[in-house]
Parts: C-alpha cells; structure tokens; sequence
C-alpha cells in the first residue's frame, strides 16, 4: 500500500496537454468572499490549507533542481556566460540562478533556498521510479526550505503596493501564496563581464548625463573599448533585467499547469508592487528585505528606498554587504568560477572544455569594477535603474470552491481533477463538495 494519497497516480499519469488546455485562472477560494456585484458570492466552507506533499509538489515543478544541464555551445564563444551547470525546472540566462522562492501560507512565510547549491549536491530526478520521485521531491523540497517567521507575511492589502482587483482574494487564509525574487545584481556583473569579451567590448554610455562614457574613457583612450558599439546604461539595464526576470513568469506558468494536475485553484499576477512587497513601504514588513536609500539623489518618496536583500540568506552584490562595487565584483567572480573549479559538468572531458573556455582577464575584470563603480557612484545604488532585488511576477494556489463555480458558470468551469480533489488527495477528510 502507497503512502502517498491516490492522488499521486493520477498527477504522475496527467498529460503535458491535459494540464495546457485546462489550465484556467481559478481565483475563488474557499471561504472567498465578492461582496458585491453580479458575482456576489460568499463561500459556506471553512478555507482548507494545502498539504506539504501538494506544496512540494507545486514548488519543485515551478522551480526545483533537476540534475545538470547541458551547455551546448562552443566553449570559445560564450561558455564563459554560464554561472552554473546546473538544471532547474526554468531556464536561466547564463545559467545564474540567482531566482529564489519565497512563499507564505497559514503557518508562515518561508524562503526556498537554493543559489548556493551546486548540481553535485543532487542527483537528478528524472529516471526515478513514481514513488522514488515524489519522495524525492519531498525531500529536496524539505532540504532547502527555511522558515523566516510565524504565521503569514504582512503583505500590502490596499493600492498602491497592491492592485485593487486583487485586495478581495490575495494572501488569504488556506492560500498559499508563492513569490520568486531575482537578484538583478548578479545578473548585470554577469552580463557585463560577457560584453566585455573579444567581439563586444561594448562602449556603456550614460543617457542622463549627455552620454558619457560609464567610468571607461581610460578604457577608450587605451583603445580597448570599441566606441563603434554604444549601448545606452537605462536601455541595457532594463534589456537585461527583462532576460533575468522572464525566470518569473516561467515559474508562475509551471505551477499554473500543476494546479491543473492537483485539481487546485489559483492564478498567476503581476498584482503587488516589488518594493512594496519586499519590505520598502513602512505600513508592511513585506518579506523583511533590507532597503537603501539612493546618496545623493532626488529620486522622490516613491521610489526612494530600494530593496538589496534578506540579511544572510539572499544579498545583492552590492552594498552593504560589499564596502564598494570592487569587493562585490571581486566576490561575484570567485563565486562563479568556484562553480567551474568544481568541474561537476556535463561533458564527458570537462577538462578540456575548461582548457579552451577562456576567464576574463585582468584587464576585463578592471573595466567590470570601473562600470559598477561609476553606477553605483553616480546613482548612488546597483544596479542603477532597477531594484537589486525585484519580484514581478506570483502565483497564489488554494482549493476552489466549486459551489461559487456551480452558480455562476455553465458545465467545464473546472475539472474532474478539481471535482475529485479532496477524494484524491484528502482521503482522510470528508469531501465538503461530495453530495
């Protein structure tokens, strides 16, 4: 006899398409309320928490660690960008990962920890047996999860740090709420190390102050910067930070398509603002992100206070836990290339892939720190024009209530997943929809 619920059959067993064509935005929970209006409606259940199987479940497909990725390309020609030879259930720009989960329920608000682990710490999940998997899973799921705090985060509940269609059903009791956060921090040392390499080296100039040279005329008149290539700082910011937040949505669609396979409710949204969400607004602690404030800048109330990092589990490498942009471009290097010393990689002769995969030079590395260092000097923070830490995407999960679909919508508002839920994964409580 299993000793997970039947449930887990099921899942296993659901088709990739079943879960893509059924997959709906399910936002009324049980014990949901709409006060008013057409769809006024309020629940006769009690809100029911998810299981830790169906939130491990729905956190490792959205985005746990697999095995070791692949690294297809010559290793001449931009092997250098990889941070990490690691496999995740999303994609990473140059494999950085540098995408954590925060997520909040009845019980707590929790942090899934996993940047600093390396593949060689986990072995991969794909060629186990069904209950091998889930067990896995659980595990890993276990492992890596830390506890911040009791009881559920103190996110906004009003506009603007929340969007107004939202306030009625968001963070909720029995949801669970998840919230992945990226460190653009380490995402543009990254990405400016890559195009300071031979066949870029491009010239960074800065749009707000009559298209200055970013900390690199020494680099211009040495003629190692190619002036043939400028690129405006706001624009690449903002092109960058755009590649390292699509982890965002790509997490949120994942957990979406196993809300179909679990038979729960839920949606994805872009509905809190980041800073207010992190911890920069004094109404709410947020997830308790440490927030600076640019030196030197006018940058109004709004956006004044940006959020770098949750002390000792996720920093930016920026200050204040770096004392300059050099300290933190220095670290940001020995962290990525202890990855590679490891030589935990996919090849059969990772030694010679190392061999011919060149590190910056001393040189690239100078210009590295002399970029970082006229942001950060300038603008008082880094990365310039967009938060160290930003979250713009989450998704919440919950058990529908099926009577608020039942009144209002015609036969295939939900599915049979949905309808045999609690016989499925709740086999020791009395189904409250069982008529």
């Amino acid at each position: 006899m299993s000793k997970f619920p039947p449930g887990i059959d099921s899942a296993v067993n659901y088709t990739f398409l079943n879960a893509l064509y059924e997959r709906r935005s399910r936002r009324f929970a049980m014990g949901g309320e709409i006060d008013e209006g057409p769809l006024k409606f309020k629940s006769s259940h009690k809100p029911i928490p998810l299981s830790e199987i169906e939130e491990a479940i729905l956190v490792w497909n959205g985005l746990g660690i697999k095995n070791i990725n692949l690294s297809d390309f010559p290793p001449h020609k931009g092997l250098d960008l990889e941070v990490k030879f690691m496999s995740k259930t999303i994609a990473s720009l140059g494999d950085i990962h540098r995408t954590e989960l925060f997520y909040t329920n009845d019980d707590g608000l929790y942090l899934i920890k996993l940047h600093d682990q390396l593949p060689s710490d986990l072995k991969g999940i794909e060629g186990l047996t069904k209950e091998k998997k889930i067990e896995k899973i659980i595990e890993l799921f276990k492992a890596s999860r830390i506890k911040i705090h009791n009881g559920r985060a103190d996110l906004p509940l009003v506009p603007p740090g929340l969007a107004i269609h939202n306030t009625w059903s968001v963070n909720k009791p029995g949801t669970t709420l998840m919230m992945p956060v990226t460190d653009l921090s380490a995402g543009l040392i990254n990405i400016l190390f890559f195009y300071m390499r031979d066949g870029h080296r491009f010239h960074f100039i800065d749009e707000l102050k009559k298209m200055v040279p970013a900390g690199t005329q020494k680099w211009i008149d040495d003629g190692y910067i190619d002036t043939s290539k400028p690129v405006p700082l706001i624009e690449a910011e903002l092109r960058f930070a755009n590649g390292y937040i699509a982890e965002q949505p790509m997490f949120c669609q994942n957990v979406a398509l196993t809300q179909q396979i679990l038979g729960l409710g839920g949606w994805m949204f872009s509905g809190f603002q980041s800073r207010y969400m992190l911890g920069a607004d004094d109404n709410y602690k947020g997830l308790g992100f440490t927030c600076i404030e640019a030196k030197d800048q006018d940058w109004g109330e709004a956006v004044s206070k940006a959020p770098v990092g949750l002390d000792g589990l996720f920093e930016a490498y920026s200050p204040p836990y770096y004392s300059n942009m050099n300290e933190a471009v220095e670290a940001f290097n020995d962290m990525k290339w202890s990855n590679w010393d490891e030589k935990f990689m996919p090849y059969k002769d990772p030694t010679g892939v190392l061999k011919d995969t060149p590190r910056p030079s001393k040189k690239e590395i100078e210009i590295v720190k002399d970029i970082c260092t006229y942001l950060y000097e300038t603008y008082g923070r880094f990365p310039a024009f967009s938060d160290a830490m930003y979250c713009r995407m989450m998704v919440q999960n919950h058990h529908i209530d099926l009577d608020f679909y039942d009144h209002f919508y015609p036969e295939g508002s939900y599915t049979e997943n949905h309808k045999n839920h609690f016989a499925l994964w709740h086999p020791e409580m009395e189904d409250p929809f069982k008529k």
